[in-house]
């Protein structure tokens, strides 16, 4: 299974200079295995059903292949309806509303690459080989906890409909519930579909007879909680899967082949719990080997993953002199100027202490307003909201956002403060990486040390620190933390590499402030930012 994949744009600030872009490496073959596993599934599904000519279904599954090179929404689309004429062929009726169905769900089969139709091929094919449960894990720790959840559930209720299809009641260890002879067989196809007579045949077998026959078929299923308690199972494992394989804390491929097996135990679990609750006999053997089977393939492309496509930042040519100088002020700094400037009131109401501040700033905020518009920028400001402000408070830091598309926060010691911007960071190139049909977010970020007023949430309202750390933000890029010579100073165990600028004049600054960048990941190389002015 190929995943969507994080493309090749770079980080941009208003004045159009590129910064970095943050991608995955050897991510140019990504496409062509996306490509080559929905020609694959495709060729395996319709030399399932018989189709004849061979040599047809090979033409169709390239042509599916092909095409999502193109346009994932196209080769999906191509693959939907080629899958959808052998059950025309032998159940017209039931042909017929997969063929509807499949056709509305391309938006959705074809979103993230195509991610959603290759869980549900995965899943499909595991089913019927043994491995079942590998397509679950792999959904929640390529796509994340909640698109991985949703594939994955919609995976299962795929399976469970192809068990009423074709008369199985279990298929493998997956209960399908099917109470009655196969609604559809294959055995006896065309001997090939260039012939006119199946098509004049699917216009006379479409009637009111063959339409009850359907719909008494999966009216008349056995054990239907089963069928929905089931879907739910896949989902949880999914998204089990996802958030173990986004925490922020260990080694990257430790964490993948944690999550994928809690993503598969959870299934399989509840695929042993399930029989016995209703009646059934317990596969013993089979979960075990499902289990196990699934568990390797999981591991394998895991380790394939983390070894041949890890996350990567690369610096680029910049493109125009950078135009954020240590002269520039964003809305955000202009709004807590304002703040500051009528604080009297809140002095008297909040107490003043010592704190690490951190203050975030989208890049590229306004150019995204015009060119998106406002709802769509929303949108994003939330989601960037709601990804980075947990990490924040799993630290134990407070925050909160400006109010606009940056976020503040207050902690207690500089190594928890920059350890927390690092993981901000990674999980945003994750983010990325995971939705490349979307515009990329990148954040900048700045912490400072010193006396704070905190509101009734412990988030910094005004003061020293916030003032320096919003100046040193602005000296930085999307995807880089800017820190104080005092914060670097203390910090001990963050996971991150410091480099020193030297001393900055920092506007309305009375002293020379120490700026350091830190550096949360491996492939990241210093950027001074005085190299722009210089050149401007």
């Amino acid at each position: 299974m190929v995943p969507g994949t994080h493309g090749s744009g770079a980080a941009s600030d208003e004045g159009g200079s590129v910064t970095e872009a943050v991608g995955r490496r050897n991510e140019g073959v990504l496409g062509y295995l996306r490509a080559l596993a929905i020609a694959a599934l495709t060729w395996i599904a319709l030399a399932a059903m018989h189709v004849q000519p061979g040599w047809l279904g090979v033409a169709i599954a390239l042509a599916a292949g092909g095409l999502s090179l193109v346009a994932t929404d196209l080769g999906v689309l191509v693959a939907v309806v080629a899958l959808s004429i052998p059950l025309l062929v032998v159940q017209p009726v039931l042909g017929l509303a997969v063929l509807i169905v499949g056709v509305i769900a391309v938006p959705y089969l074809g979103a993230d690459s195509g991610a959603a139709l290759l869980v549900i091929g995965v899943s499909l094919l595991g089913a019927f080989l043994g491995p079942v449960w590998a397509g679950v894990a792999l959904a929640g720790y390529l796509l994340g906890s909640g698109e991985g959840a949703l594939a994955a559930a919609v995976a299962c209720l795929v399976l469970e409909v192809v068990g009423v299809m074709l008369g199985r009641p279990v298929i493998g260890v997956t209960i399908t519930g099917a109470a009655a002879a196969p609604l559809a067989s294959f055995a006896h196809m065309p001997a090939t579909l260039f012939s006119a007579g199946w098509v004049r045949g699917i216009l006379s077998a479409i009637n009111g007879k063959a339409v009850n026959r359907v719909v008494g078929g999966f009216t008349g299923v056995k054990q239907p909680l089963a069928l929905v308690v089931q879907p739910a199972l896949w989902a949880a494992g999914a998204a089990v899967a996802g958030l173990g394989a986004r925490s922020k804390r260990g080694n990257r491929l430790v964490k993948g082949m944690a999550a994928v097996a809690l993503g598969v135990l959870v299934p399989a679990v509840g695929g042993a719990v399930l029989p016995a609750m209703f009646g059934l006999p317990v596969p013993t053997a089979a979960l075990v080997l499902a289990a196990l089977e699934s568990l390797v393939v999981a591991l394998l492309v895991v380790a394939l993953w983390e070894s041949v496509f890890p996350p990567v930042v690369a610096a680029l040519r910049p493109q125009q002199p950078h135009a954020a100088t240590i002269a520039t002020e964003d809305a955000d700094v202009d709004e807590l100027l304002r703040l500051i400037a009528t604080a009297e009131d809140q002095l008297q109401a909040h107490h003043s202490t010592d704190k690490v501040v951190l203050i975030t700033d989208m890049k590229s905020f306004s150019r995204m307003t015009e060119e998106d518009g406002t709802v769509v920028t929303a949108k994003a400001i939330q989601r960037h909201r709601d990804l980075l402000l947990p990490i924040v408070s799993k630290a134990g830091g407070s925050g909160k956002s400006t109010g606009g598309d940056g976020l503040v926060a207050a902690f207690d010691a500089a190594d928890v403060a920059v350890s927390t911007a690092a993981a901000m960071q990674q999980a945003l190139v994750e983010h990325n990486a995971a939705h490349p049909n979307e515009r990329e977010m990148w954040v900048r970020m700045g912490i400072a040390s010193g006396e704070v007023v905190l509101d009734n949430g412990g988030c910094p309202f005004i003061g020293n620190a916030l003032n320096i750390a919003a100046r040193v933000m602005n000296l930085a890029d999307g995807g880089q933390i800017f820190v104080t010579g005092e914060v670097a100073h203390a910090v001990s165990s963050a996971d991150v590499r410091l480099h020193s600028f030297g001393d900055f004049e920092l506007k309305n600054i009375a002293k020379p402030v120490e700026v350091v960048e830190a550096l949360w990941s491996a492939e990241q190389s210093p950027r001074d930012p005085r190299i722009a002015e210089t050149s401007a």
